[in-house]
Protein backbone atom coordinates (compact mmCIF):
# COMPACT_ATOMS: atom_id res chain seq x y z
CA UNK A 1 0.00 0.00 0.00
CA UNK A 2 3.08 2.38 1.03
CA UNK A 3 4.65 1.91 -2.33
CA UNK A 4 1.29 2.29 -4.32
CA UNK A 5 1.61 6.03 -2.30
CA UNK A 6 4.96 6.40 -3.01
CA UNK A 7 4.78 5.45 -7.15
CA UNK A 8 1.37 8.07 -6.97
CA UNK A 9 3.76 10.90 -5.47
CA UNK A 10 6.10 9.79 -7.88
CA UNK A 11 4.00 10.72 -11.07
CA UNK A 12 2.16 13.88 -9.85
CA UNK A 13 5.97 15.34 -9.08
CA UNK A 14 6.63 14.43 -12.69
CA UNK A 15 4.04 16.12 -14.08
CA UNK A 16 4.19 19.14 -11.84
CA UNK A 17 8.36 19.18 -13.13
CA UNK A 18 6.60 19.18 -16.60
CA UNK A 19 7.15 22.68 -18.51
CA UNK A 20 3.80 25.01 -18.15
CA UNK A 21 2.66 24.55 -21.67
CA UNK A 22 3.23 21.44 -21.95
CA UNK A 23 1.08 20.25 -18.51
CA UNK A 24 -1.59 22.44 -19.26
CA UNK A 25 -1.85 20.91 -22.66
CA UNK A 26 -1.82 17.57 -21.44
CA UNK A 27 -4.73 18.44 -18.58
CA UNK A 28 -6.64 20.02 -21.14
CA UNK A 29 -6.24 17.07 -23.35
CA UNK A 30 -6.80 14.25 -20.47
CA UNK A 31 -10.61 16.79 -19.71
CA UNK A 32 -11.21 16.63 -23.68
CA UNK A 33 -10.85 12.86 -23.37
CA UNK A 34 -13.76 12.52 -21.00
CA UNK A 35 -15.33 15.35 -20.32
CA UNK A 36 -17.70 18.02 -22.20
CA UNK A 37 -16.53 21.08 -22.05
CA UNK A 38 -18.07 24.59 -22.57
CA UNK A 39 -17.03 28.29 -21.86
CA UNK A 40 -19.82 30.74 -21.68
CA UNK A 41 -19.96 34.37 -21.21
CA UNK A 42 -22.19 35.98 -18.44
CA UNK A 43 -24.97 36.55 -20.50
CA UNK A 44 -25.01 32.29 -21.41
CA UNK A 45 -23.42 32.97 -25.17
CA UNK A 46 -21.49 30.27 -26.22
CA UNK A 47 -17.64 31.01 -26.50
CA UNK A 48 -15.88 27.51 -26.90
CA UNK A 49 -16.93 23.92 -26.50
CA UNK A 50 -14.61 20.97 -27.12
CA UNK A 51 -15.19 18.14 -29.41
CA UNK A 52 -17.08 16.10 -26.71
CA UNK A 53 -19.32 19.13 -26.85
CA UNK A 54 -19.66 18.66 -30.53
CA UNK A 55 -19.97 14.41 -30.63
CA UNK A 56 -23.11 14.73 -27.75
CA UNK A 57 -24.99 17.51 -29.24
CA UNK A 58 -25.19 17.21 -32.71
CA UNK A 59 -24.22 20.60 -33.16
CA UNK A 60 -20.83 21.71 -34.69
CA UNK A 61 -18.76 24.32 -33.49
CA UNK A 62 -19.89 26.87 -36.06
CA UNK A 63 -23.54 26.67 -35.17
CA UNK A 64 -22.58 27.00 -31.29
CA UNK A 65 -20.38 29.52 -30.81
CA UNK A 66 -21.88 32.51 -30.42
CA UNK A 67 -25.17 30.88 -29.91
CA UNK A 68 -27.32 31.16 -26.83
CA UNK A 69 -26.87 28.28 -24.71
CA UNK A 70 -31.03 28.37 -24.26
CA UNK A 71 -30.58 26.42 -27.72
CA UNK A 72 -29.96 23.49 -25.57
CA UNK A 73 -32.88 23.38 -23.25
CA UNK A 74 -35.06 20.08 -23.09
CA UNK A 75 -37.94 22.08 -21.18
CA UNK A 76 -37.72 19.31 -18.66
CA UNK A 77 -36.91 22.07 -15.72
CA UNK A 78 -39.11 24.88 -15.42
CA UNK A 79 -37.98 27.93 -14.21
CA UNK A 80 -37.15 27.51 -11.06
CA UNK A 81 -34.56 25.26 -11.40
CA UNK A 82 -32.21 27.64 -13.52
CA UNK A 83 -33.23 30.79 -11.35
CA UNK A 84 -31.01 29.08 -8.85
CA UNK A 85 -28.70 28.30 -10.58
CA UNK A 86 -27.97 31.29 -12.27
CA UNK A 87 -28.69 32.69 -8.45
CA UNK A 88 -25.29 30.22 -7.66
CA UNK A 89 -22.87 30.78 -10.26
CA UNK A 90 -23.69 34.53 -10.60
CA UNK A 91 -22.89 35.01 -6.68
CA UNK A 92 -19.46 33.27 -7.44
CA UNK A 93 -19.63 30.04 -6.13
CA UNK A 94 -19.43 26.64 -8.07
CA UNK A 95 -23.03 24.89 -9.00
CA UNK A 96 -23.71 21.05 -9.27
CA UNK A 97 -26.48 19.21 -10.92
CA UNK A 98 -28.18 17.16 -13.68
CA UNK A 99 -29.50 18.88 -16.63
CA UNK A 100 -31.23 17.01 -19.61
CA UNK A 101 -30.31 18.77 -22.73
CA UNK A 102 -31.68 18.32 -26.31
CA UNK A 103 -29.74 17.19 -28.95
CA UNK A 104 -29.85 18.50 -32.70
CA UNK A 105 -32.43 15.89 -33.51
CA UNK A 106 -34.35 16.53 -31.05
CA UNK A 107 -33.24 13.52 -29.05
CA UNK A 108 -32.67 14.13 -25.10
CA UNK A 109 -29.94 13.55 -23.19
CA UNK A 110 -28.85 14.16 -19.58
CA UNK A 111 -25.06 15.70 -18.27
CA UNK A 112 -24.04 15.77 -14.87
CA UNK A 113 -22.51 19.05 -14.79
CA UNK A 114 -20.41 21.32 -12.74
CA UNK A 115 -20.20 25.09 -13.58
CA UNK A 116 -16.75 26.92 -12.29
CA UNK A 117 -17.64 30.78 -12.24
CA UNK A 118 -14.35 32.40 -13.63
CA UNK A 119 -13.30 35.24 -11.12
CA UNK A 120 -11.44 38.60 -12.24
CA UNK A 121 -8.56 40.03 -9.78
CA UNK A 122 -11.37 42.76 -9.56
CA UNK A 123 -13.96 40.11 -8.46
CA UNK A 124 -15.88 40.07 -10.70
CA UNK A 125 -17.60 37.36 -12.80
CA UNK A 126 -16.05 37.56 -16.42
CA UNK A 127 -17.09 33.83 -17.46
CA UNK A 128 -18.37 30.63 -16.93
CA UNK A 129 -16.90 26.91 -17.08
CA UNK A 130 -19.09 23.98 -17.70
CA UNK A 131 -17.71 20.75 -17.27
CA UNK A 132 -19.97 17.85 -17.80
CA UNK A 133 -20.15 14.36 -18.04
CA UNK A 134 -22.86 11.95 -20.21
CA UNK A 135 -25.26 10.49 -17.74
CA UNK A 136 -27.88 9.33 -20.34
CA UNK A 137 -27.73 5.64 -19.59
CA UNK A 138 -28.02 5.63 -16.00
CA UNK A 139 -30.77 8.18 -16.22
CA UNK A 140 -32.72 5.80 -18.35
CA UNK A 141 -32.17 3.04 -16.23
CA UNK A 142 -33.56 5.60 -13.52
CA UNK A 143 -36.38 6.42 -15.11
CA UNK A 144 -37.04 2.69 -16.17
CA UNK A 145 -36.78 1.75 -12.67
CA UNK A 146 -39.02 4.57 -11.54
CA UNK A 147 -41.72 3.81 -14.28
CA UNK A 148 -41.02 0.27 -13.20
CA UNK A 149 -42.45 1.36 -9.29
CA UNK A 150 -44.68 3.34 -10.37
CA UNK A 151 -46.33 0.46 -12.16
CA UNK A 152 -46.38 -1.87 -9.48
CA UNK A 153 -47.69 0.81 -7.18
CA UNK A 154 -50.33 1.29 -9.69
CA UNK A 155 -50.89 -2.49 -9.67
CA UNK A 156 -51.24 -3.02 -5.79
CA UNK A 157 -53.39 0.02 -5.28
CA UNK A 158 -56.13 -1.02 -8.30
CA UNK A 159 -58.88 -3.31 -8.40
CA UNK A 160 -57.66 -6.01 -10.45
CA UNK A 161 -61.57 -6.38 -11.46
CA UNK A 162 -62.92 -2.78 -11.72
CA UNK A 163 -60.06 -1.24 -12.54
CA UNK A 164 -60.53 1.57 -10.28
CA UNK A 165 -58.63 2.22 -6.74
CA UNK A 166 -58.64 -0.62 -3.94
CA UNK A 167 -59.08 -1.18 -0.34
CA UNK A 168 -55.50 -0.47 0.31
CA UNK A 169 -55.86 2.54 -2.01
CA UNK A 170 -58.36 3.71 -0.28
CA UNK A 171 -57.09 3.64 3.21
CA UNK A 172 -54.03 5.48 2.15
CA UNK A 173 -56.42 8.61 0.19
CA UNK A 174 -58.52 8.51 4.04
CA UNK A 175 -55.51 8.88 6.27
CA UNK A 176 -53.82 11.10 3.35
CA UNK A 177 -57.25 13.72 3.34
CA UNK A 178 -56.93 13.63 7.28
CA UNK A 179 -53.90 14.61 7.12
CA UNK A 180 -53.72 17.29 4.53
CA UNK A 181 -56.71 17.97 3.20
CA UNK A 182 -57.63 21.93 3.19
CA UNK A 183 -61.53 21.57 3.01
CA UNK A 184 -63.69 22.24 6.14
CA UNK A 185 -65.88 19.44 5.78
CA UNK A 186 -65.54 15.27 4.76
CA UNK A 187 -68.05 13.25 3.59
CA UNK A 188 -67.57 8.98 3.24
CA UNK A 189 -70.46 6.96 2.04
CA UNK A 190 -70.52 3.27 1.60
CA UNK A 191 -72.28 1.53 -1.02
CA UNK A 192 -73.43 -2.19 -1.81
CA UNK A 193 -75.19 -3.35 -4.79
CA UNK A 194 -78.94 -4.65 -3.18
CA UNK A 195 -79.12 -7.37 -6.08
CA UNK A 196 -75.39 -9.09 -6.41
CA UNK A 197 -76.32 -12.02 -4.52
CA UNK A 198 -79.26 -12.61 -6.64
CA UNK A 199 -77.41 -11.88 -10.13
CA UNK A 200 -74.51 -13.70 -8.99
CA UNK A 201 -76.18 -16.83 -7.74
CA UNK A 202 -78.55 -17.14 -10.44
CA UNK A 203 -76.85 -15.87 -13.45
CA UNK A 204 -73.44 -16.75 -12.71
CA UNK A 205 -70.10 -15.36 -12.02
CA UNK A 206 -69.41 -13.76 -14.79
CA UNK A 207 -72.98 -11.73 -14.50
CA UNK A 208 -71.83 -10.64 -10.91
CA UNK A 209 -68.46 -9.50 -12.77
CA UNK A 210 -70.29 -7.49 -15.27
CA UNK A 211 -72.06 -5.82 -13.05
CA UNK A 212 -69.20 -4.54 -10.91
CA UNK A 213 -67.47 -3.50 -13.70
CA UNK A 214 -70.83 -1.54 -15.05
CA UNK A 215 -70.93 -0.18 -11.37
CA UNK A 216 -67.66 1.13 -11.31
CA UNK A 217 -67.81 2.27 -14.82
CA UNK A 218 -71.14 4.68 -13.71
CA UNK A 219 -68.72 5.59 -9.98
CA UNK A 220 -66.04 6.67 -12.22
CA UNK A 221 -68.27 9.41 -13.89
CA UNK A 222 -68.24 11.41 -10.53
CA UNK A 223 -64.60 10.76 -9.33
CA UNK A 224 -62.53 14.30 -9.43
CA UNK A 225 -60.26 16.17 -7.49
CA UNK A 226 -62.60 16.28 -4.27
CA UNK A 227 -64.62 12.67 -5.07
CA UNK A 228 -62.41 9.46 -4.87
CA UNK A 229 -63.89 6.44 -5.42
CA UNK A 230 -62.89 2.54 -4.47
CA UNK A 231 -63.74 -0.80 -4.63
CA UNK A 232 -63.26 -1.74 -1.04
CA UNK A 233 -64.42 -5.35 -1.14
CA UNK A 234 -67.09 -7.94 -2.67
CA UNK A 235 -70.18 -5.63 -3.90
CA UNK A 236 -68.33 -2.81 -1.64
CA UNK A 237 -68.06 0.63 -2.79
CA UNK A 238 -66.40 3.68 -1.19
CA UNK A 239 -66.75 7.54 -1.98
CA UNK A 240 -64.40 10.03 0.21
CA UNK A 241 -65.38 13.91 -0.39
CA UNK A 242 -64.30 16.82 0.76
CA UNK A 243 -65.67 20.18 0.65
CA UNK A 244 -67.42 23.48 2.11
CA UNK A 245 -71.02 22.83 1.60
CA UNK A 246 -72.50 20.10 2.87
CA UNK A 247 -75.43 20.39 0.47
CA UNK A 248 -73.10 19.58 -2.45
CA UNK A 249 -72.34 15.79 -0.43
CA UNK A 250 -75.76 14.99 -0.56
CA UNK A 251 -76.90 15.99 -4.20
CA UNK A 252 -73.53 14.27 -4.83
CA UNK A 253 -74.82 11.00 -3.46
CA UNK A 254 -78.44 11.62 -4.87
CA UNK A 255 -77.17 11.53 -8.61
CA UNK A 256 -74.99 8.67 -7.64
CA UNK A 257 -78.28 6.38 -6.37
CA UNK A 258 -80.39 7.57 -9.24
CA UNK A 259 -77.06 6.37 -11.39
CA UNK A 260 -77.11 2.85 -10.02
CA UNK A 261 -80.71 2.31 -10.72
CA UNK A 262 -80.11 0.05 -14.13
CA UNK A 263 -80.94 -2.88 -15.80
CA UNK A 264 -78.23 -5.60 -16.58
CA UNK A 265 -78.92 -8.18 -19.19
CA UNK A 266 -77.86 -12.08 -19.76
CA UNK A 267 -78.54 -14.55 -22.27
CA UNK A 268 -81.26 -15.57 -20.48
CA UNK A 269 -83.29 -12.79 -18.21
CA UNK A 270 -82.80 -9.12 -17.27
CA UNK A 271 -81.91 -7.98 -13.95
CA UNK A 272 -83.04 -4.63 -12.44
CA UNK A 273 -79.64 -3.13 -10.24
CA UNK A 274 -80.13 -0.69 -7.40
CA UNK A 275 -78.01 0.37 -4.22
CA UNK A 276 -78.24 1.13 -0.77
CA UNK A 277 -75.71 4.06 0.49
CA UNK A 278 -75.21 5.06 3.95
CA UNK A 279 -72.79 8.19 4.61
CA UNK A 280 -71.55 10.69 7.55
CA UNK A 281 -70.71 14.03 6.82
CA UNK A 282 -68.54 15.72 9.81
CA UNK A 283 -66.17 18.78 10.24
CA UNK A 284 -62.41 17.76 9.23
CA UNK A 285 -61.21 18.71 12.20
CA UNK A 286 -63.65 16.18 14.24
CA UNK A 287 -62.52 13.05 11.25
CA UNK A 288 -61.20 9.98 12.51
CA UNK A 289 -60.67 6.95 10.59
CA UNK A 290 -62.34 4.40 12.75
CA UNK A 291 -65.03 6.13 13.85
CA UNK A 292 -65.89 7.24 9.86
CA UNK A 293 -66.12 3.82 8.84
CA UNK A 294 -68.05 2.76 11.58
CA UNK A 295 -70.95 5.53 11.38
CA UNK A 296 -70.96 5.17 7.24
CA UNK A 297 -70.99 1.20 7.78
CA UNK A 298 -74.45 1.76 10.46
CA UNK A 299 -75.74 4.22 7.94
CA UNK A 300 -75.62 1.40 5.48
CA UNK A 301 -76.97 -0.85 7.27
CA UNK A 302 -80.20 1.17 8.28
CA UNK A 303 -80.63 1.87 4.38
CA UNK A 304 -80.69 -1.88 3.80
CA UNK A 305 -82.95 -2.89 6.35
CA UNK A 306 -85.28 -0.05 5.65
CA UNK A 307 -85.93 -1.61 2.09
CA UNK A 308 -82.83 -0.51 0.05
CA UNK A 309 -82.73 1.29 -3.02
CA UNK A 310 -82.05 4.40 -0.66
CA UNK A 311 -79.12 6.69 1.09
CA UNK A 312 -79.07 7.53 4.80
CA UNK A 313 -76.95 9.72 6.47
CA UNK A 314 -75.52 8.52 10.14
CA UNK A 315 -77.45 9.56 12.84
CA UNK A 316 -76.52 8.28 16.77
CA UNK A 317 -79.71 6.60 16.88
CA UNK A 318 -78.15 4.01 14.69
CA UNK A 319 -75.96 2.83 16.90
CA UNK A 320 -78.35 2.33 19.90
CA UNK A 321 -80.62 0.32 17.37
CA UNK A 322 -77.08 -1.65 16.81
CA UNK A 323 -76.61 -1.81 20.79
CA UNK A 324 -80.17 -3.21 21.39
CA UNK A 325 -80.12 -5.99 18.78
CA UNK A 326 -76.65 -7.25 20.28
CA UNK A 327 -78.18 -7.00 23.69
CA UNK A 328 -81.53 -8.89 22.09
CA UNK A 329 -79.41 -11.41 20.51
CA UNK A 330 -78.06 -12.14 23.86
CA UNK A 331 -80.77 -12.46 25.65
CA UNK A 332 -82.17 -14.92 23.21
CA UNK A 333 -79.27 -16.99 23.43
CA UNK A 334 -79.65 -16.81 27.20
CA UNK A 335 -83.55 -17.94 26.47
CA UNK A 336 -82.48 -20.69 25.07
CA UNK A 337 -79.85 -22.11 27.83
CA UNK A 338 -82.71 -21.41 30.55
CA UNK A 339 -85.63 -22.86 28.08
CA UNK A 340 -87.56 -19.30 27.99
CA UNK A 341 -87.35 -20.02 24.43
CA UNK A 342 -90.15 -22.32 23.59
CA UNK A 343 -91.64 -23.85 20.65
CA UNK A 344 -96.01 -23.55 19.93
CA UNK A 345 -98.26 -25.36 17.87
CA UNK A 346 -101.21 -23.06 15.66
CA UNK A 347 -103.63 -25.52 13.85
CA UNK A 348 -103.98 -25.89 10.30
CA UNK A 349 -107.79 -26.22 9.75
CA UNK A 350 -109.55 -28.00 6.62
CA UNK A 351 -112.43 -26.64 5.39
CA UNK A 352 -113.54 -29.52 3.83
CA UNK A 353 -112.86 -32.50 6.07
CA UNK A 354 -113.53 -31.13 9.67
CA UNK A 355 -111.21 -32.63 12.00
CA UNK A 356 -108.51 -32.88 9.28
CA UNK A 357 -105.43 -31.14 11.39
CA UNK A 358 -102.38 -30.10 10.98
CA UNK A 359 -99.85 -27.78 12.91
CA UNK A 360 -97.74 -25.13 11.91
CA UNK A 361 -94.71 -24.98 14.72
CA UNK A 362 -93.97 -21.48 15.72
CA UNK A 363 -91.16 -20.37 18.01
CA UNK A 364 -91.75 -18.60 20.95
CA UNK A 365 -89.87 -16.58 23.92
CA UNK A 366 -91.45 -15.98 27.18
CA UNK A 367 -90.19 -12.83 28.13
CA UNK A 368 -89.23 -11.86 31.29
CA UNK A 369 -90.27 -8.06 31.10
CA UNK A 370 -93.33 -9.42 28.28
CA UNK A 371 -95.90 -11.93 27.69
CA UNK A 372 -94.95 -14.30 25.13
CA UNK A 373 -93.40 -13.05 22.28
CA UNK A 374 -93.71 -14.70 18.78
CA UNK A 375 -90.53 -13.74 16.43
CA UNK A 376 -92.37 -10.88 14.96
CA UNK A 377 -91.32 -8.81 18.08
CA UNK A 378 -87.79 -9.82 17.91
CA UNK A 379 -86.64 -9.76 14.08
CA UNK A 380 -83.25 -8.09 14.18
CA UNK A 381 -82.45 -11.72 15.94
CA UNK A 382 -82.55 -13.07 12.48
CA UNK A 383 -80.32 -10.71 10.98
CA UNK A 384 -77.60 -12.70 12.94
CA UNK A 385 -77.27 -15.95 10.44
CA UNK A 386 -75.51 -18.24 13.10
CA UNK A 387 -78.12 -17.85 15.70
CA UNK A 388 -81.20 -18.58 12.98
CA UNK A 389 -79.46 -21.57 12.31
CA UNK A 390 -79.14 -22.63 16.35
CA UNK A 391 -83.02 -21.64 16.96
CA UNK A 392 -83.95 -23.32 13.56
CA UNK A 393 -82.43 -26.64 15.02
CA UNK A 394 -83.54 -25.91 18.29
CA UNK A 395 -87.16 -25.95 16.54
CA UNK A 396 -86.38 -29.14 14.47
CA UNK A 397 -85.53 -31.34 17.47
CA UNK A 398 -88.34 -29.83 19.78
CA UNK A 399 -90.36 -30.96 16.94
CA UNK A 400 -89.39 -34.27 16.31
CA UNK A 401 -90.25 -34.99 20.25
CA UNK A 402 -93.48 -33.11 20.14
CA UNK A 403 -94.51 -35.03 17.34
CA UNK A 404 -93.86 -38.71 19.52
CA UNK A 405 -95.56 -37.12 22.40
CA UNK A 406 -98.59 -36.31 20.51
CA UNK A 407 -98.35 -40.10 18.70
CA UNK A 408 -98.04 -41.21 22.31
CA UNK A 409 -100.91 -39.40 23.43
CA UNK A 410 -103.13 -40.60 20.36
CA UNK A 411 -104.03 -36.76 19.14
CA UNK A 412 -104.99 -37.15 15.75
CA UNK A 413 -103.05 -34.95 13.15
CA UNK A 414 -101.74 -35.25 9.73
CA UNK A 415 -98.41 -33.20 9.67
CA UNK A 416 -96.67 -30.33 11.93
CA UNK A 417 -95.06 -27.93 9.11
CA UNK A 418 -91.77 -26.48 10.25
CA UNK A 419 -90.48 -23.16 9.04
CA UNK A 420 -87.29 -23.46 6.58
CA UNK A 421 -85.01 -20.19 6.46
CA UNK A 422 -81.96 -19.63 3.68
CA UNK A 423 -79.94 -19.88 6.69
CA UNK A 424 -80.48 -23.66 6.79
CA UNK A 425 -79.04 -24.16 3.53
CA UNK A 426 -75.94 -22.56 3.76
CA UNK A 427 -74.71 -26.01 4.55
CA UNK A 428 -76.29 -28.46 2.05
CA UNK A 429 -75.89 -31.11 4.60
CA UNK A 430 -79.18 -29.89 5.88
CA UNK A 431 -81.14 -32.76 4.28
CA UNK A 432 -79.33 -35.28 5.29
CA UNK A 433 -79.50 -34.26 9.37
CA UNK A 434 -83.19 -33.82 8.99
CA UNK A 435 -83.43 -37.48 7.69
CA UNK A 436 -81.17 -38.92 10.33
CA UNK A 437 -82.82 -37.22 13.05
CA UNK A 438 -86.31 -38.28 11.68
CA UNK A 439 -84.82 -41.70 11.66
CA UNK A 440 -83.03 -42.05 14.86
CA UNK A 441 -85.86 -40.38 16.56
CA UNK A 442 -88.98 -42.58 15.02
CA UNK A 443 -90.36 -39.84 13.27
CA UNK A 444 -92.28 -40.63 10.49
CA UNK A 445 -91.24 -38.38 7.86
CA UNK A 446 -95.26 -38.20 6.41
CA UNK A 447 -95.63 -36.99 9.73
CA UNK A 448 -93.69 -33.25 8.86
CA UNK A 449 -93.92 -30.10 6.44
CA UNK A 450 -91.44 -27.73 5.50
CA UNK A 451 -92.53 -24.23 4.47
CA UNK A 452 -89.97 -22.37 2.48
CA UNK A 453 -89.76 -19.05 0.74
CA UNK A 454 -88.54 -18.32 -2.93
CA UNK A 455 -84.78 -16.85 -1.80
CA UNK A 456 -83.95 -20.47 -0.76
CA UNK A 457 -83.75 -20.84 -4.52
CA UNK A 458 -81.55 -17.79 -5.32
CA UNK A 459 -78.65 -19.13 -3.12
CA UNK A 460 -75.91 -20.99 -4.50
CA UNK A 461 -75.73 -24.65 -5.17
CA UNK A 462 -79.85 -24.24 -5.31
CA UNK A 463 -80.31 -26.87 -7.94
CA UNK A 464 -78.69 -29.32 -5.57
CA UNK A 465 -81.43 -27.81 -2.34
CA UNK A 466 -84.06 -28.60 -5.13
CA UNK A 467 -82.58 -32.16 -5.64
CA UNK A 468 -82.59 -32.48 -2.14
CA UNK A 469 -86.32 -31.84 -1.75
CA UNK A 470 -87.37 -33.63 -3.73
CA UNK A 471 -85.94 -36.41 -2.64
CA UNK A 472 -87.33 -35.81 1.06
CA UNK A 473 -90.64 -35.41 -1.11
CA UNK A 474 -90.49 -38.98 -2.27
CA UNK A 475 -89.94 -40.38 1.45
CA UNK A 476 -92.84 -38.38 2.50
CA UNK A 477 -91.97 -34.83 3.60
CA UNK A 478 -94.34 -32.49 2.48
CA UNK A 479 -93.36 -28.70 1.04
CA UNK A 480 -95.57 -25.65 0.82
CA UNK A 481 -94.39 -22.46 0.11
CA UNK A 482 -94.80 -20.00 2.19
CA UNK A 483 -95.63 -16.26 2.16
CA UNK A 484 -97.18 -16.51 -1.75
CA UNK A 485 -97.91 -13.22 -2.95
CA UNK A 486 -95.52 -10.64 -0.85
CA UNK A 487 -92.62 -10.78 -3.06
CA UNK A 488 -90.99 -14.33 -1.97
CA UNK A 489 -92.55 -16.40 -4.44
CA UNK A 490 -93.52 -16.03 -7.92
CA UNK A 491 -95.27 -18.09 -10.61
CA UNK A 492 -92.42 -19.37 -11.95
CA UNK A 493 -91.37 -21.38 -9.23
CA UNK A 494 -95.30 -23.37 -9.31
CA UNK A 495 -93.99 -24.83 -12.56
CA UNK A 496 -90.17 -25.61 -10.88
CA UNK A 497 -90.68 -26.39 -7.46
CA UNK A 498 -91.64 -29.76 -5.76
CA UNK A 499 -94.70 -28.44 -3.45
CA UNK A 500 -97.87 -29.51 -2.24
CA UNK A 501 -99.41 -26.38 -0.99
CA UNK A 502 -99.25 -22.48 -1.29
CA UNK A 503 -99.89 -20.27 1.25
CA UNK A 504 -101.65 -17.03 0.90
CA UNK A 505 -99.63 -14.35 3.28
CA UNK A 506 -102.05 -12.73 5.51
CA UNK A 507 -101.73 -9.25 4.44
CA UNK A 508 -104.38 -10.51 1.52
CA UNK A 509 -106.47 -12.00 4.33
CA UNK A 510 -106.48 -9.25 6.35
CA UNK A 511 -108.11 -7.04 3.19
CA UNK A 512 -110.60 -10.27 1.78
CA UNK A 513 -113.26 -8.14 3.42
CA UNK A 514 -112.48 -4.44 2.78
CA UNK A 515 -110.83 -4.70 -0.86
CA UNK A 516 -112.02 -6.60 -3.89
CA UNK A 517 -108.54 -6.44 -5.51
CA UNK A 518 -107.44 -9.09 -2.50
CA UNK A 519 -110.26 -11.07 -2.81
CA UNK A 520 -109.28 -11.27 -6.91
CA UNK A 521 -106.23 -11.97 -6.09
CA UNK A 522 -106.95 -14.59 -3.84
CA UNK A 523 -109.68 -16.10 -6.04
CA UNK A 524 -106.71 -15.82 -8.97
CA UNK A 525 -104.32 -17.81 -6.99
CA UNK A 526 -106.68 -20.29 -5.42
CA UNK A 527 -107.89 -20.97 -9.28
CA UNK A 528 -103.90 -21.40 -10.48
CA UNK A 529 -103.24 -23.61 -7.92
CA UNK A 530 -105.82 -25.94 -8.35
CA UNK A 531 -105.52 -26.33 -11.92
CA UNK A 532 -102.01 -27.78 -10.98
CA UNK A 533 -103.52 -30.44 -8.34
CA UNK A 534 -102.35 -28.80 -5.52
CA UNK A 535 -103.78 -27.33 -2.16
CA UNK A 536 -104.17 -23.24 -0.97
CA UNK A 537 -103.58 -22.43 2.51
CA UNK A 538 -104.97 -19.14 3.91
CA UNK A 539 -103.39 -17.89 6.92
CA UNK A 540 -103.88 -14.87 9.71
CA UNK A 541 -107.39 -15.73 9.92
CA UNK A 542 -109.28 -12.82 12.36
CA UNK A 543 -113.05 -13.58 11.62
CA UNK A 544 -115.86 -15.71 10.81
CA UNK A 545 -116.86 -14.08 7.40
CA UNK A 546 -113.08 -14.29 6.24
CA UNK A 547 -113.77 -17.80 6.47
CA UNK A 548 -116.83 -18.31 4.62
CA UNK A 549 -115.35 -15.66 1.96
CA UNK A 550 -112.36 -18.32 1.70
CA UNK A 551 -115.09 -21.34 2.06
CA UNK A 552 -116.86 -19.66 -0.80
CA UNK A 553 -113.58 -19.20 -2.74
CA UNK A 554 -113.06 -23.00 -2.15
CA UNK A 555 -109.74 -22.43 -0.51
CA UNK A 556 -109.05 -26.02 1.22
CA UNK A 557 -107.00 -24.82 4.91
CA UNK A 558 -107.08 -21.72 7.15
CA UNK A 559 -105.09 -20.70 10.02
CA UNK A 560 -104.93 -17.94 12.37
CA UNK A 561 -105.26 -16.73 15.68
CA UNK A 562 -109.40 -16.43 15.47
CA UNK A 563 -109.81 -20.19 14.88
CA UNK A 564 -106.69 -21.23 17.85
CA UNK A 565 -103.94 -19.36 19.18
CA UNK A 566 -100.42 -21.13 19.41
CA UNK A 567 -100.03 -23.08 22.28
CA UNK A 568 -97.51 -25.09 23.64
CA UNK A 569 -97.71 -28.82 23.19
CA UNK A 570 -98.66 -30.01 26.33
CA UNK A 571 -102.18 -27.66 25.94
CA UNK A 572 -102.81 -28.87 22.25
CA UNK A 573 -105.68 -31.28 23.54
CA UNK A 574 -107.17 -28.93 25.81
CA UNK A 575 -107.19 -26.26 22.96
CA UNK A 576 -108.43 -28.78 20.11
CA UNK A 577 -111.31 -29.69 22.49
CA UNK A 578 -112.76 -26.00 22.85
CA UNK A 579 -112.23 -25.63 19.20
CA UNK A 580 -114.81 -27.96 18.31
CA UNK A 581 -117.67 -25.91 20.21
CA UNK A 582 -116.85 -23.10 17.95
CA UNK A 583 -118.50 -22.92 14.71
CA UNK A 584 -116.33 -22.91 11.93
CA UNK A 585 -118.23 -23.02 8.78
Amino acid sequence: MEKQKDDFRESLNSVQNWPQGARDDFVLHALDCSAIVAITDTRGRILSVNNRFEEISGYTRDQLIGNDHRMLRSKQHDKKFFRQMYRTIASGNVWHGEICNRRQDGSLYWVDTTIVPHISESGKVTSYVAIRFDITDRKQAENHLKSSRQKLQKVVNTDFLTKISNRLHFSHILRKTLRTSTASHLCLALLDIDTFKTINDTSGHDSGDRLLRKVAEKLQEFESENCFIARIGGDEFAVLMTGDTLALFETILQDILEQMRFSIRNRTMTHACTVSIGYVSVPLSDAREKTLLKCADLALYAAKTEGRNRMREYHPVMEEKLDLAARLRRRVQTGLRDQSIKVFYQPIFSLSIPGRISFEALLHWDHPQHKVLSPQYFPEVFEDHSLTMTLNTFVTHRVMEDVSRLREQNIRFERIAINITSCDFENTDFFRKLDSLADGMNVPLNSLALEITENIFSRPHHQQVERELDTLHRKGVQISLDDFGTGFASLTHLKTITFDYVKINRAFVAGLERHGTDAAIIRGVIDIVHSLGRKVVAEGIRSASQVRALLEMECDFVQGDFLCEAVPVMDIPAALEKIRYKALL
